[in-house]
């Protein structure tokens, strides 16, 4: 269950400041919504969804951050895979400032491997050869985005920028999260707002 924590969150546990106090409200599942105020170009106007978040910090993908579409046989090359699989196609979204020549799968409930790691029992987030290998042989989830990089914060980090308003959440919807039109999230996310409070 940790091994995506630990691959993907290294970097940020190196480089981060230690355990702080960990809020009761934890929102892993939930989406992360960017308020207006919130400027930083890495993050002005995104929406996350919010993979782990603990006592050793928080970390998740942008979702509304739509690169191109791609062959699953041009993504599989990168990882040094040749295998055919000419009519299967992927999207692939740029999920964050971190780590950005690493890459996860984010996919529906309905595929999984022993390294698959599930979120609030809506989603699952595996490691993408796995998930790219089944896409191409037909049997892959139904629903699935590659992303290269993610979002991550250092304990505490997360909650600060959440009480300074930087942020807020709303429930997680497959509908959101696998939207056909990525660049309309932001705006469907921030409709969310006061019916999700």
């Amino acid at each position: 269950m940790r091994w995506l924590w630990a691959v993907a969150f290294t970097a940020l546990v190196l480089g981060g400041t230690g355990r702080g106090a960990f809020a009761a409200d934890n929102i892993a599942g939930r989406l992360l919504v960017a308020q207006p105020s919130l400027i930083d170009p890495n993050f002005s106007k995104t929406v996350i969804l919010i993979i782990r978040h603990d006592g050793d910090g928080a970390f998740g993908l942008v979702i509304n951050r739509f690169a191109e579409q791609r062959s699953v046989t041009d993504v599989l090359s990168l990882f040094n895979e040749d295998i055919e699989a000419p009519d299967a196609q992927v999207a692939v979204h740029l999920g964050g400032p971190v780590q950005t020549a690493s890459t996860l799968a984010l996919h529906s409930m309905d595929f999984a491997t022993d390294r698959t790691e599930v979120v609030d029992g809506k989603f699952a987030v595996s490691p993408t050869v796995d998930a790219l290998k089944a896409r191409a042989a037909g049997h892959g989830p139904a629903e699935m985005r590659i992303f290269f990089g993610y979002a991550g914060w250092a304990a505490g980090q997360l909650e600060n920028e959440i009480a300074v308003n930087a942020w807020t959440h709303v429930a997680a919807d497959a509908d959101l999260v696998f939207a056909p039109d990525p660049s309309q999230v932001w705006a469907l996310a921030r409709m969310r707002i006061q019916i999700d409070l």
